[in-house]
C-alpha cells in the first residue's frame, strides 16, 4: 500500500527531505506559468514552456516558484498587469487561466521539478492584495512608480502611500473581515481545486512543493503582532485544508532578525522564505561598470544570507531564498529599451549569481550546518525576448508588467549565466549526503 506522503517534499529540522532523501532547492521564478499555460488566448504559449522547462531541468534546476493568483479591477483595464486576470472579481473566475494552471502543473513531472505555489501578491502586476482593499472600499489604488512602457520611463506615484493602502489588507480592522473572508475564498478554492489534466487536486499533488502566502508581504510599522496574527490565521487556515504541502510566508527578511521572527514563528510555517535586491535596496550602483560596485553588493549579500540562515535555525526550520536577481550591464543607460536589450552584457550579473551560489552553499548543505535548502534566481525569459519598439502589449518576459521587459530576465541564450546556475546545481545535488 503507498504511502500517503510518498513524493511530498518534507521539512526536518533545517533540512529538507523527499522520498526519504535529502533535498534541496535549484530555482527559478517562473511567474508567468499559468498565463503561458493557456491552451489559447495571446498569452498562450505551451510550446514554449515545455522548451522553458527543458532547458531549465538541463541545467539542474528543480523548482519553479509561481502565482496561482490574479486580479481584475472594478475600474476596467489598469496598466501595467497581468491579462487575463485568473480572478475578475471577489469568487469570480476565469476557468481558461485556471486551466493553464492545471496544465502547467501536470508538466511538471516530466522534468522532476516540483513548484513553489504562490497565492497572493504584495504588489499590482498581478492585481494583488490592493485589489481586495480596492474592492472592499470601492477605492482606486494609489499605484507606486511603474515603468511607462511607451514613454520609456519610471513614472506614478508615492510609494508610502501605496504601502499604506495596501497594508490595509491584513491590518485594517474596518475592511480586515472583508477581505480575509475573500482571500480565504480564494486560498480554498485553490488547495482544493481539481487539476483538469490529471484529475488530482492540487492538495494531493506532490509536484507542488510549497504553498507560499504571498508575494513579499511588508511589514505593519510597529505591529509585529498583527502581521504575526494574519500569517498564523493564514497558515494555519491553509494547514487545516492541507496538512501535507509545506508552507512559506513569500518574505523577504529585509527588516532584521526580530520582524523575522514575527513573520516565520507560527507553528504553521515550515520553510523561511528570504529576498535578496542589491539595486532596490540601495546596494548597487547600477551606472558604475567597475567591479566594486557589484563586490560591494554581493559582500552585503553574504551577510544578509549568513543572518537569515542563523535565525531560520533559531526557530529550527529551513530556509530558501526564493528571489535574488540583477538587471543585465546597462551603465549610465537609465531609460528606454537600449537599456535592457538582450544583447547587453551580463558580467555582474554573472558574479553575483556565482558569489549567490556560494553563500548558499557556505550556509547550509554543503557544510552540515546552517539553514538554507537552496535558491531561486529571478526571473527566466526563455525564448521571450522584449519589444523592439514601444508598445503596452506584454512580451512575457521574466519581468512583471510594471518593470521594463528585459531588466532582470535570464534568456535561452545566456549560456554563461545558465552555467553559473547548473554548476550550482551540481554542487547542491553531490554535497547532500553532508545533511
Amino acid at each position: 500500500m503507498a504511502q500517503p506522503n510518498v513524493g511530498f517534499v518534507s521539512a526536518h529540522g533545517t533540512r529538507l527531505f523527499r522520498h526519504g532523501h535529502p533535498h534541496y532547492i535549484s530555482g527559478a521564478n517562473y511567474w508567468q506559468a499559468m498565463n503561458l499555460g493557456m491552451s489559447s488566448g495571446p498569452s498562450s504559449s505551451r510550446a514554449r514552456v515545455l522548451d522553458d522547462l527543458s532547458t531549465l531541468s538541463s541545467h539542474g534546476v528543480n523548482t519553479v516558484r509561481i502565482l496561482a493568483a490574479s486580479e481584475g479591477s472594478q475600474y476596467g483595464w489598469q496598466a501595467d498587469r497581468i491579462y487575463p486576470a485568473l480572478m475578475a472579481s471577489p469568487g469570480t473566475y476565469n476557468m481558461e487561466v485556471f486551466e493553464g494552471l492545471d496544465w502547467f502543473l501536470a508538466q511538471l513531472p516530466r522534468f522532476n521539478m516540483t513548484a513553489v505555489v504562490s497565492i497572493s501578491n504584495y504588489w499590482t502586476w498581478s492585481g494583488g492584495v490592493a485589489q481586495y482593499v480596492s474592492w472592499a472600499t470601492d477605492t482606486r489604488i494609489p499605484y507606486p512608480v511603474q515603468w511607462d512602457h511607451l514613454r520609456q520611463v519610471f513614472v506614478g506615484g508615492e510609494y508610502q502611500a501605496y504601502l499604506d493602502y495596501t497594508n490595509r489588507f491584513y491590518a485594517d480592522p474596518l475592511v480586515y473581515n472583508t477581505t480575509q473572508r475573500w482571500f480565504r475564498d480564494h486560498i480554498r478554492r485553490v488547495i482544493t481545486r481539481t487539476n483538469v489534466y490529471t484529475g488530482v487536486e492540487y492538495r494531493n499533488d506532490p509536484s507542488i512543493l510549497a504553498w507560499e502566502l504571498m508575494n513579499e508581504p511588508q511589514i505593519i510599522p510597529d505591529d509585529y503582532d498583527q502581521l504575526f496574527r494574519w500569517i498564523n490565521e493564514t497558515a494555519s487556515f491553509i494547514h487545516s485544508l492541507d496538512a501535507r504541502h509545506l508552507v512559506t510566508t513569500g518574505a523577504e527578511s529585509k527588516n532584521g532578525q526580530q520582524w523575522f521572527h514575527a513573520m516565520h514563528r507560527s507553528p504553521y510555517i515550515s520553510l523561511a522564505s528570504a529576498h535578496f535586491w542589491p539595486l532596490n535596496w540601495g546596494l548597487y550602483n547600477s551606472t558604475d561598470p567597475s567591479l566594486g560596485s557589484v563586490d560591494f553588493a554581493i559582500q552585503e549579500m553574504r551577510k544578509f544570507v549568513r543572518g537569515v540562515s542563523e535565525w531560520s535555525q533559531e526557530l529550527d526550520m529551513p530556509c530558501a531564498l526564493f528571489e535574488y536577481g540583477l538587471m543585465r550591464d546597462q551603465w549610465g543607460s537609465s531609460a528606454g529599451l537600449s537599456a535592457y536589450t538582450p544583447s547587453a552584457p551580463v558580467t555582474h550579473r554573472n558574479r553575483f549569481y556565482a558569489a549567490v551560489a556560494d553563500a548558499v552553499l557556505e550556509n547550509g548543505p554543503c557544510r552540515g550546518e546552517g539553514a538554507f535548502a537552496g535558491a531561486a534566481f529571478w526571473a527566466y525569459a526563455g525564448s521571450a525576448r522584449p519589444p523592439v519598439l514601444p508598445t503596452e502589449e506584454m512580451s512575457w518576459t521574466g519581468d512583471p508588467p510594471h518593470e521594463p521587459p528585459g531588466w532582470n530576465s535570464v534568456y535561452d541564450n545566456d549560456t554563461v549565466t545558465l552555467s553559473v546556475i547548473g554548476s550550482f546545481s551540481e554542487r547542491l545535488s553531490s554535497c547532500q549526503i553532508i545533511y
